[in-house]
């Protein structure tokens, strides 16, 4: 069950916590505009699907938090992706996404509002690191995983399997250019692929590891962003021969990166922190420590970052 609870006025606090039963492990927004405001919350053995309420949408001035669903999840919830199917204007409701589990399963939740189904996609044999739904109809899911494969899901079935030297760290599907596939291995390579042949286009070394995330802008392809061992790392696909910045973000070690068309954000150690970049000037914007931190997560058009912790999740309103 996930609460609201009002952050303080401090520039480097959130501005809102909402308060969950247990340790938080991944955080979501959707990244679809029919589901924008929806945020899942991956639990030990839960997820928990709620609404935002944002005061730059309404004439109200305050958030509001609505806990729609609940859901059992079999295992710990290790990533979230939402289908672009989620629409909760239509009648019937339609609320779609997916979870990988510390069991090496992934799971489909779909869900009128009331009952919920659930299918089970099994073939990866190590943890599965990252999915992601095909962006315009919602009929393929993509997967990454410690066991050095990418595999295609279509109607609960692998339909087609590739094979990497090294364990494959983020998939990711270009929600404007859906003909891409971005795919992050450890070893710190980039892989630009095609998504229907599934051929590759182009790599990018980051000369670096371990690679544990990347990114890229949701209205611009070409840029990329990805967290290498300690470093934040910057390309810019039409010029890959060379990362456009690279810098020290957490000495301890960098894992998460979440990127919007001017922000990034990234998490890492020492001391568990989030901090904020403006993706053109490089300048910092945010910095806060937590007990723990499960996930990043961008609004889809709002300046607002959800960061999964420790029961609770916070959300940031980042201005510059």
């Amino acid at each position: 069950m996930v609460q609201i609870r009002p952050g303080t006025a401090q520039s480097s606090d959130p501005v809102e916590r909402l308060v969950t039963s247990g340790r938080v492990f991944a955080t979501k927004f959707s990244s679809f505009p029919n589901s924008s405001n929806l945020l899942a919350v991956g639990l030990q053995s839960s997820v928990t699907i709620g609404q935002c309420c944002f005061p730059e949408e309404t004439s109200d001035t305050e958030f509001q938090w609505t806990v729609i669903k609940e859901i059992h999840h079999d295992t710990r919830v290790q990533t979230i992706a939402w289908s672009p199917k989620t629409n909760l204007m239509m009648s019937p409701k339609v609320l779609e996404f997916a979870t990988s589990g510390t069991d090496h399963k992934v799971r489909q939740f779909t869900s009128d509002g009331d009952s919920v189904q659930v299918k089970v996609l099994k073939g990866h044999t190590d943890y599965v690191n990252s999915l992601v739904y095909e962006p315009e109809t919602g009929d393929q899911v993509l997967t990454g995983s410690d066991d050095h494969t990418v595999r295609l899901w279509e109607a609960g079935d692998c339909v087609s399997t590739l094979h990497f030297k090294s364990p494959v760290m983020t998939v990711a599907w270009h929600t404007e250019e859906v003909g891409k596939v971005l795919i992050g291995q450890k070893s710190g390579v980039i892989s630009l692929y095609n998504a229907v042949s599934l051929q590759p286009i182009m790599s990018l070394d980051c000369s670096l590891s371990p690679l544990l995330n990347i990114d890229w802008s949701e209205s611009n392809s070409l840029h990329v962003s990805a967290v290498v061992s300690s470093e934040l790392v910057m390309f810019d696909m039409s010029s890959p021969s060379q990362a456009v910045m690279s810098r020290t973000v957490h000495s301890e070690g960098a894992r998460y990166v979440a990127s919007t068309d001017s922000l990034v954000a990234t998490a890492g150690r020492p001391g568990n922190s989030v901090k904020v970049w403006h993706a053109k000037s490089g300048v910092q914007l945010l910095s806060n420590e937590m007990v723990v931190i499960g996930g990043l997560s961008w609004h889809y058009k709002l300046p607002y970052l959800a960061v999964g912790g420790d029961r609770e999740v916070h959300l940031y309103r980042i201005t510059y």
